[in-house]
């Protein structure tokens, strides 16, 4: 068996999920799943749509109820997840080393991008309701032997992540994949709570120079890959291969929160 994708439209957490889905992960073992990742964090809604070229769509509302998730937090998070659902062996593996190269990544810009740390203590009059986990971010280092990493953007790592290891799972697929094609980044800027930013963000390009991942920039001025999605690819030990030979026993596409001129997310799984 081989888990082959093609990323020409990039991915991202949620658009792998829904790819796992639209290739017959049973959509309400899925979403029940996800939700439970997300109640761990808040409150959320989670719905599937189907767009109209036939892809996948997730939509998800989470409200936070802890300010930013910390990696240590993450984890054990995780642990509990997987208990619950009942996640083993290669899936559980694959599930945490996408976690861990997500942290370790966010860890690693930020030391890179100093003005990234330099904005949590500059501007915490922007996030009055996150005063007290940005103030303590560097105290954090003396809690524990580790490292610690805030995961501001990708928060729904845990909700992404439960999708695609449970996915994976629920599919039998393999947990290495074969690229098709190699990932498009996109393009243009991304605003988030540091600022303007290129795409890739900082943590999305050290994941694919960290893992070889083969990325391009384009083909339109958007973000195409997440760091999120970028930790699956590689955590999945995707590498590039034209040559594939079979038979397909099922195939999913899927797409972003956005209607855009790319081909979808696509993922099959061959014999």
């Amino acid at each position: 068996m081989q888990l082959v994708i093609d990323p020409t439209g990039g991915v991202a957490g949620d658009m792998f999920a829904a790819a796992l889905i639209s290739a017959g992960a049973d959509e309400k073992l899925m979403i029940d799943a996800m939700l439970l990742a997300a109640h761990k964090i808040g409150d959320a809604t989670i719905e599937v749509n189907t767009t109209d070229d036939g892809a996948k769509r997730l939509t998800m509302q989470v409200e936070h109820h802890h300010g930013h998730l910390s990696g240590h937090k993450a984890y054990h998070l995780l642990e509990h997840i997987f208990e619950d659902l009942k996640i083993e062996g290669l899936y559980r593996d694959f599930g945490f080393k996408a976690l861990d190269i997500l942290v370790k990544a966010e860890i690693k810009a930020h030391k890179e991008n100093t003005f990234l740390t330099d904005h949590i203590h500059s501007h915490t009059h922007h996030h009055h309701e996150h005063d007290h986990h940005h103030s303590h971010s560097h105290h954090h280092d003396h809690d524990h032997p580790h490292e610690d990493a805030y995961l501001h953007e990708a928060q729904d790592i845990l909700i992404d992540i439960t999708g695609a290891a449970y996915g994976l799972q629920l599919l039998n697929s393999p947990t290495e994949a074969v690229l098709t094609n190699a990932v498009s980044w996109g393009g243009g800027h991304i605003t988030f709570s540091h600022g303007h930013m290129p795409v890739p963000a900082p943590a999305t390009k050290i994941i694919f120079d960290t893992n070889e991942l083969p990325g391009v920039m384009g083909p339109i001025d958007v973000e195409l890959c997440t760091p999120t999605g970028s930790s699956i690819l590689a955590a999945l030990k995707a590498k590039t291969d034209s040559d594939i030979k079979g038979e397909i026993l099922k195939t999913g596409i899927s797409r972003g929160g956005k209607d855009l001129p790319i081909p979808p997310l696509k993922i099959e799984i061959w014999k």
